[in-house]
């Protein structure tokens, strides 16, 4: 991995690879302290996944521009927006996370779920850009990269850990009213129990200052990794060309030496029903992983305490990434173990959306034991690192199928995801078909 390359460099591309996801991630890690405090309470993360998935237009816009301006490389200044759009939307979260309006008559976070789009929309199109602007360096670079990549969810996620979720306490209240019948007064007391919000270790602002300073350290990392003369040896010259036969050929010049290194499109022999099945499960696993299953997590776990959401929320961002390195390591290139790892992630997905239907009487919720809070933070984490190691099976499984079958991949993706978030939405917002819970 660093034959031939520099370690600072590596530090830096890591670094830049951190901005691809660390905002959108960070505001997600949150929402155990937002749902408590904003007028949308448990449905917010159904509002947000939504939000999110309409943000693939830019990812979109990205590819039409780029094919209509041919010749010019856009990776850079677009790289370069996103970082700095990203840095000052974090910003702007600390002072206006909690700024509501009325709309329709009801009160809603319009600040929030504005920067959260913003936020989207960038990180969709880092998808696309950060990998273009990467190809201007040497290939070796590209795992540091994804490592960053998956440290983009690890590091908000261990900051929330840090930050803890604060608590709720239930405070009585009680009020005396004096009415007079006649001559005699009578004293009616009314007793009442409102929630008390005790503040984490740090506040949401707080957070989110940390995300922009995370934020910052990436322009940095890309300002040298782009203008340094310390860098530029690290650079390669890249010519694709393109042979009759759908093969790919790539020059690399560097200053030591031309490799030439091919990509094939060539399909492998792949049967359409193995493919089929392989991008059914791509689009499962996202319905679920990437939108569906976020929507109702307040309704699977707030119900036992909002110390048991705020870890689910924490450690499936962190399972993440560990099933990536899992995956790096020991690949999971046959199809019948991808469907079995799909299989029992699929019997977790059963359980969890299984309490969310009870909520907020979800299975031995009412148990003094902290057996059941474990259970249902367990099953979360095993789920998400069950099908996420599943899902990097499939591309890996598809990627030998050549550039037509990760096409494809990456279609059946977006589709999981979008779908699984328009059925969240509407069992949410439409059909209340969960139910949340006074916190006291």
């Amino acid at each position: 991995m660093f034959k031939d390359t520099k370690v600072l460099v590596h530090v830096l591309v890591c670094l830049f690879g951190i901005s691809s996801w660390i905002d959108i991630n960070g505001l997600w890690v949150e929402l155990p302290l937002m749902v408590t405090r904003l007028p949308e309470a448990w449905n917010l993360p159904s509002y947000m996944t939504v939000i999110t998935q309409t943000a693939n237009i830019g990812p979109l816009l990205f590819t039409l521009i780029t094919c209509v301006l041919k010749g010019r490389k856009l990776e850079s200044p677009v790289s370069l927006l996103i970082i700095l759009i990203g840095c000052v939307t974090c910003v702007l979260l600390g002072f206006f996370w909690h700024q509501t309006t009325v709309i329709g008559g009801d009160l809603h976070s319009t600040a929030l779920l504005t920067l959260n789009f913003i936020l989207a929309l960038v990180d969709c199109t880092s998808s696309i850009a950060f990998l273009a602007f990467m190809a201007a360096l040497k290939p070796q670079y590209m795992p540091s990269f994804f490592i960053g990549e998956g440290l983009s969810g690890m590091v908000p996620s261990l900051t929330a850990l840090a930050q803890g979720a604060g608590q709720i306490t239930c405070v009585n209240v009680s009020s005396t009213n004096s009415t007079q019948v006649n001559t005699t007064w009578y004293n009616h007391t009314t007793f009442n129990v409102y929630p008390n919000y005790n503040e984490p270790r740090f506040s949401v602002q707080v957070f989110f200052f940390i995300l922009a300073s995370l934020m910052f350290c990436s322009l940095v990392a890309f300002l040298l990794l782009k203008f340094s003369s310390y860098c530029q040896s690290e650079k390669v010259e890249m010519d694709i060309t393109v042979d009759g036969q759908d093969n790919i050929h790539q020059n690399y010049g560097t200053n030591n030496a031309d490799k030439k290194y091919r990509i094939s499109t060539e399909d492998k022999g792949f049967s359409t029903g193995i493919k089929v099945i392989l991008l059914c499960v791509v689009s499962w696993i996202n319905f679920n992983v990437s939108s569906f299953l976020l929507s109702i997590q307040t309704y699977s776990t707030l119900p036992y305490g909002l110390n048991p959401y705020h870890l689910t929320v924490t450690l499936t961002n962190i399972a993440n990434p560990v099933a990536c390195f899992t995956a790096m390591f020991i690949p999971l290139l046959s199809v019948p173990g991808i469907v079995a790892f799909t299989f029992f992630g699929s019997v977790c997905c059963a359980y969890i959306i299984t309490g969310a239907a009870y909520s907020p009487q979800s299975p031995l919720v009412d148990s003094n034991s902290g057996g059941p809070l474990m259970v249902s933070v367990t099953v979360w984490v095993l789920c998400f690192y069950l099908l996420t190691y599943a899902k990097v099976g499939v591309a890996s499984v598809l990627r030998q199928g050549g550039r037509n079958a990760l096409i494809l991949c990456g279609i059946f993706t977006q589709i999981g995801s979008f779908l699984g978030a328009i059925v969240g939405f509407v069992l949410n917002n439409v059909y209340h078909v969960f139910d949340d819970a006074p916190y006291c």
